[in-house]
């Protein structure tokens, strides 16, 4: 349960960027997910599945956010089981969540959340 809370709070917190037409992983989407209806993280779940197909850059990307979940899933674990314990994951539940309670979320978990934040406005550029 714990892994799928986090891995709601990984496709909405950084992998929107990979799967985005123009993100790190546009060519790999395209190429490998051409027919895959978009929605429910079913382009994020077909390039995990064709991982190793994944070009250089995306894999990159891939690793990336796998760091920065480590880091979120630390600093925010009990911030989720306090406040978002009885949401069910998926569609962005967990980020919701946390939205909603960010001004009682704990002082590394805002951290975390704040550093999420500039790294997405710094992929939109």
């Amino acid at each position: 349960m714990t892994k799928m809370l986090w891995m709601s709070l990984f496709f909405v917190g950084g992998m929107g960027a990979a799967v985005a037409a123009d993100g790190p992983c546009a060519k790999d989407r395209e190429t490998l997910c051409a027919g895959v209806d978009h929605g429910g993280g079913k382009i994020a779940k077909c390039l995990r599945d064709n991982k190793d197909k994944l070009s250089a850059e995306c894999k990159a990307h891939w690793e990336s956010m796998k760091e920065h979940m480590k880091d979120a899933r630390e600093a925010c674990h009990d911030d989720v089981s306090q406040f978002c314990g009885d949401v069910k994951p998926g569609r962005g539940a967990i980020m919701k969540c946390l939205k909603a309670n960010k001004d009682k979320l704990s002082a590394a978990c805002k951290a975390e959340w704040n550093e999420m934040k500039e790294r997405r406005k710094k992929k939109k550029m």
